[in-house]
């Protein structure tokens, strides 16, 4: 009876966990919306950290770390790939409705944010981090490419370049694959501001092997890289280091909201899809094994 019991919850643990994976990649694909925002309201952010950071340094947990990446990157990977054509549509068809539904995502997740560490009573430099975490997220809004352009950008980028051009694909992989994995940075942002996110959704839709391999490549270091950073920030100073994402997370709000919709239908529809996301992520959050 305990097999089948045990049996029934690492299925119902790695299904939740799969479906977070395919938020998550639906996510990456939005620019302005941040993968690692997600991974932070769905409750799973600190073990994607810990994961990939020690994946090579503690056997003892290499295989438990190799499940938990699988069950995400796969479920990410999948919703990339498989809802790439989709996602464009609605960004170019529904955008306001589709950003006030990840709004929802984002905005329901911010009180398992809180609740990640036992001391989260403000203070001076605590609010410090908070504000340098907004700061980061907002400044760039300013002199970036306008979000909901690039979203609908020409799908049709030449996907027939040199050697340089692929050394600047997996640069621009690298950085992207760091805003993937720093709450309120978007790594297709990312790629917007580099001036590669047309090529690679071009290459998703295509299906062209070469720009997808190269950007891969690049976005791998970066989120191992920037995971290391972030797993010696909260080790050293956990507190300060969850305001600052809380700072990173709140501004991602503001960056990605797409102004208020011009028709009392859309507002309805809106609101509800905003309503429903934030359930959905709070919800999600409450499930998740690694809040514990």
């Amino acid at each position: 009876m305990k097999v089948k019991e045990n049996m029934s919850a690492n299925i119902k643990t790695t299904s939740v966990l799969f479906v977070k994976g395919i938020v998550i990649g639906a996510a990456n694909i939005i620019p302005g919306v941040s993968g690692g925002t997600i991974a932070v309201v769905l409750g799973i952010y600190a073990k994607l950290i810990e994961a990939i950071s020690n994946i090579f340094g503690k056997p003892g947990k290499r295989k438990e770390y190799a499940i938990f990446l699988a069950t995400v990157f796969l479920g990410a990977g999948s919703a990339i790939v498989l809802l790439a054509n989709l996602m464009h549509y609605l960004l170019a068809c529904h955008y306001q409705l589709t950003v006030l539904a990840f709004m929802g995502l984002i905005a329901g997740g911010i009180p398992a944010i809180w609740r990640a560490h036992p001391d989260v009573k403000p203070n001076l430099p605590r609010l410090a981090s908070f504000l340098i975490g907004t700061a980061l997220v907002i400044i760039p809004a300013f002199w970036g490419p306008e979000i909901k352009g690039a979203a609908m950008a020409n799908n049709s980028a030449v996907l027939e370049f040199g050697l340089a051009n692929y050394i600047f694909l997996i640069f621009a992989g690298f950085m992207a694959g760091g805003g993937m994995i720093l709450p309120g940075i978007s790594g297709s942002f990312v790629l917007v501001l580099m001036g590669q996110y047309a090529v690679v959704i071009s290459a998703l839709k295509g299906f062209v092997v070469a720009p997808l391999l190269s950007v891969g490549a690049g976005a791998a270091a970066g989120i191992i890289v920037f995971s290391k950073i972030i797993e010696t920030a909260l080790k050293k100073a956990p507190a300060g280091t969850y305001y600052f994402i809380l700072g990173l997370v709140a501004a991602s709000l503001w960056v990605i909201f797409p102004g208020m919709p011009s028709s009392l239908k859309t507002v309805l529809a809106g609101g509800a899809l905003f309503m429903t996301g934030t359930a959905i992520s709070y919800l999600m959050s409450k499930l998740s094994p690694s809040n514990e």
